[in-house]
């Protein structure tokens, strides 16, 4: 017998078992109407389709379905890999296998389903089971109560209802899952059961039962439970497709199965970003979950036809499959839709001149300023703003170096510990007031007032007196001695390196005489400084205007007569704005649309990297198992590869060492880190826990938890350092908490082993980086920023010469230093950087940023020549290939 005769033989037989069951549960016409009916069957055979993926694709699928392919590269759009003859479907974001995820998705997705159902028909069939046999009883109240309950439960949305529930939950495995969908879906069942049961209740043939002594669970078995198991069986199949929907939801909303777990909800959560440049990625798992609905919801029609014939609207058979068309529609045109280009800049090619003064520069940003006192003030938006509005007696120049603004001269006295400022002169603020030494005492004293709640005051108890005052101890700064109209000097408790460099925040930044003593933070005066611009509009909700102050004393300067700023402005719309012309300097871009136009050879040099002084890490817990071992830290180092983070986003630098390179710091000319698995399993074996990569036997024998926050980068790092860490033996469960959380037990002692620490330096200066989370000092037993809980008397040691020392070059050396022992002792492992694309329109000229300032906006102007319109023409045509779903997107995101 050949091959496809033993197949037809298994598969005849098959449909005859099947076919026997049908009639003993649902009766030999129910049996025979169903098999009939066309349109149950094609249901019947997408649920077996679908089963049969889920059952035999995992074991056919040669990919890991958690395991990355970082050999692969992005595409020009930004997209992950698409199909190939290796990923036949394409990668998903972190370039793991979509066809082996979708596979693996299935088997989860079916089997939480179908457990559920069969938890909640058994329960809804066990509470309308006891309702029914219980109503018109002296048993009646029973009845009510339960009914009453079920009107309850069935008054509430159900997706909602079971949502609400996975929240309160939190993250859990499959198994509470699988409890929250069949303790929620019952009541549907119950309360038809109820009535089925409570109408055979009254059936003579329960009655003579009854009469022969029979009693109520000999009644339930032989009489009742054979009649309802034809509507029992109808429900639990339509149940089996809201099951899949309700999995579906929680697994999007991102309180399903744990990462990096694979269901068909998780992976339209984790492909929506992707949705413009790889619609394949939210097609593949979005079909899966409609092609499940629909088989499960034909096929409980069928067997509700079949069990009432009379009720059948049409034959069924004749029906079209208006439904799979739909669908295999919707795929197609998801499926077939691609990226379109970006568009070309606006205007021409400037020609060479010199700057010219006018025009009005126009910017957006998705954050909205809360306050722009530069004594209280201190988000992002503000920070930039304060840059513009307010001069300070230092800056930074184009190479990373401390230089004077409104100072012309500073002087270092008593081996660092006093500093002499001399004033410019004829500086003026905004309000015509002359800048004299006695307003940058004042100033100073009124950021460090008791009554101002500055969020930068205890930076600066370095100066002499500030504890005295800052407690309302004593009526003036102590430190700060006005020397003349136009000096002032700085007394110092200590030499403090660092001073200058906090001298070059919004803090110190003198303002008008009229600003007060102290700010209220809840009714601040209007901002008022001595910057090339003063703030002409603020509206908190509709945005920021800035005007040119004339004058500014550099002269010349600025030459745009106004910014304006948009504020709250979604980055997708934003690049819209800009591409028609609205924004002259785009800014906030998603990782997608950055990789877009870092493509584009039509924006080489309008664009720009600017990043961000902030550090990202790996923290390692020296006081907890098993990284409390030297070796078994020195593993991870060496085990985690962070370059692999730049395939993942564009906005992504990888970083070798604790300082990004925003930050001046020492030579970056040889790696201070690098990937080595090789030397990583040696210090495995070497802490005593040897790992074999070709069995898989071995290694550290606990799990580790690795404490992240849900739905954000971090997570999807943590499921790439499983993936890193898995090879040398250390097995990493992810364990994803709120924000809040993630702050408290990181912060405290003894609580948490690893996860993601990530630090925004409060200043441009390596001191703002190391000490406040490497050293000794920073540790407490609960709020502790140094998460690592790291120790050491040579780092500290270090760190504390560094930050005494004056000479720059030996400082840095302390600093290099620094950075090999973390590197040697391993408390950190850096893993990268954000970095932000900037934009700009050929007629916006002199933005060039600096080593510690990105945005020298008084050193812009416009050209006239190169606008569109003018001199450059009108805009040139982008030659761009969008497909209608791209065309709705952006229609989509463009303001009304």
């Amino acid at each position: 017998m050949t091959a496809a005769a033993r197949w037809a033989r298994l598969s005849r037989g098959a449909a005859r078992a099947a076919g026997r069951a049908g009639r003993a549960v649902l009766g030999e016409d129910a049996a025979r109407r169903f098999l009939g009916d066309r349109s149950a069957l094609l249901g019947l055979g997408i649920v077996a389709l679908l089963s049969l993926f889920a059952a035999v694709g995992p074991a056919v699928i040669a990919h890991d379905p958690n395991a990355s392919d970082f050999t692969l590269a992005r595409d020009a759009s930004g997209a992950p890999p698409g199909p190939s003859a290796a990923h036949w479907l394409g990668t998903d974001p972190l370039f793991r296998d979509l066809l082996a995820r979708l596979a693996h998705g299935a088997r989860l997705s079916l089997a939480v389903a179908l457990s559920s159902t069969a938890l909640a028909t058994g329960l809804g069939a066990l509470v309308g089971v006891t309702a029914g046999m219980a109503a018109g009883t002296r048993a009646d109240a029973l009845d009510g109560a339960l009914m009453r309950l079920v009107d309850v439960i069935l008054a509430l949305p159900y997706l909602l209802f079971v949502t609400a529930i996975g929240v309160a939950v939190g993250r859990a495995d499959v198994g509470t899952i699988l409890l929250v969908l069949g303790l929620t879906g019952w009541t549907g069942a119950a309360r038809v059961v109820r009535a089925k049961t409570a109408e055979l209740a009254q059936r003579d043939f329960v009655a003579s039962a009854r009469a022969l002594g029979a009693g109520p669970l000999h009644i339930v078995r032989r009489h009742v439970l054979p009649n309802v198991g034809g509507t029992l069986l109808a429900l639990a199949t339509i149940s089996a497709g809201q099951m899949i929907l309700a999995e579906a939801a929680l697994g999007y909303l991102g309180v399903g199965a744990q990462p990096p777990t694979a269901t068909w909800g998780r992976m339209l959560h984790e492909a929506e970003p992707y949705l413009g440049v790889r619609p394949l990625l939210v097609a593949a798992p979005g079909f899966a979950i409609v092609l499940a609905v629909l088989g499960f919801h034909r096929a409980s029609e069928g067997l509700r036809d079949a069990l009432d014939p009379a009720g059948a609207a049409l034959p069924r058979g004749r029906r079209l499959p208006v439904d799979l068309l739909v669908a295999a529609t919707a795929l197609l045109l998801l499926s077939g839709g691609s990226a379109g280009g970006v568009r070309a800049p606006l205007g021409g090619e400037p020609a060479p001149g010199a700057p010219v003064r006018g025009g009005t520069l126009r910017l957006a940003t998705t954050v909205n300023a809360r306050a722009l006192d530069p004594a209280i003030a201190y988000d992002e938006l503000s920070s930039t703003v304060a840059e513009l509005v307010f001069a300070r007696l230092v800056t930074w120049d184009q190479a990373g170096r401390i230089t004077p603004d409104l100072a012309r001269a500073i002087e270092v006295e008593r081996g660092g510990r006093t500093y002499v400022f001399t004033l410019r002169e004829g500086v003026r603020f905004h309000d015509g007031a002359e800048l004299r030494a006695a307003d940058v005492k004042r100033s100073i004293e009124r950021t460090l007032h008791p009554r101002t709640p500055s969020p930068g005051a205890s930076q600066y108890d370095m100066i002499e007196g500030f504890a005295e005052y800052h407690a309302g101890a004593a009526p003036h700064l102590a430190g700060v001695r006005v020397l003349g109209d136009h000096t002032v000097a700085i007394d110092l408790r200590a030499p403090d390196a660092t001073f200058l460099p906090l001298m070059t925040l919004a803090f110190m930044a003198p303002v008008c005489p009229s600003s007060g003593a102290a700010v209220d933070a809840a009714s601040p005066p209007p901002p008022c400084g001595a910057g090339p611009f003063r703030v002409a509009r603020w509206d908190q909700d509709g945005g920021i205007g800035l005007a040119r102050h004339e004058g500014y004393f550099r002269p010349g300067l600025p030459y745009l007569d106004a910014i304006a700023w948009q504020t709250g402005v979604r980055a997708t719309t934003q690049r819209y704005k800009f591409e028609e012309g609205e924004l002259d300097v785009l800014r906030d871009l998603t990782a997608i649309d950055a990789a877009a136009y870092r493509a584009a050879p039509g924006w080489e040099g309008r664009r720009r990297w600017v990043t961000r002084d902030r550090t990202n890490a790996v923290f390692l817990n020296t006081e907890l198992a098993p990284f409390d071992q030297l070796a078994v830290r020195r593993a991870v180092a060496f085990a985690l590869d962070p370059t692999v983070l730049e395939k993942v986003r564009p906005d992504l630098l990888a970083l070798d060492r604790v300082l990004p390179p925003s930050i001046p710091g020492p030579p970056r000319d040889a790696p201070m880190r690098q990937h080595d698995l090789p030397r990583a399993l040696a210090q495995m074996a070497a802490a005593g826990y040897p790992y074999d990569p070709a069995t898989g036997r071995g290694g550290y024998p606990g799990v580790i938890d690795y404490i992240a926050v849900p739905d954000t980068l971090e997570q999807a790092i943590g499921e790439i350092v499983q993936q890193q860490l898995a090879r040398i033996g250390l097995r990493v469960r992810l364990r994803l908490v709120s924000w809040a959380t993630y702050l408290a037990e990181a912060s405290r002692r003894r609580a948490v082993p690893m996860g993601w620490v990530g630090w925004q330096a409060d200043f441009p200066d390596p001191a703002s980086v190391f000490e406040p989370t490497l050293s000794t000092r920073a540790i407490r037993d609960e709020g502790s920023q140094n998460y690592a809980f790291f120790s050491d008397e040579e780092l500290d040691r270090t760190l504390d010469a560094a930050h005494a020392e004056q000479d720059r070059a030996r400082r840095l050396a302390l600093y290099d230093r620094a950075e090999r022992i973390v590197r040697d002792r391993a408390p950190w492992v850096p893993t990268y950087t954000a970095r932000q694309l900037e934009l700009w329109h050929p007629y916006v000229r002199g933005h060039e940023g600096a080593a510690a300032l990105t945005s020298r906006l008084h050193e812009v102007w416009l050209d006239p020549s190169a606008r569109p319109g003018a001199g450059g023409g009108p805009r040139a045509a982008a030659p761009r290939t969008a497909t209608p779903l791209r065309a709705l997107l952006a229609r989509a995101a463009l303001p009304r």
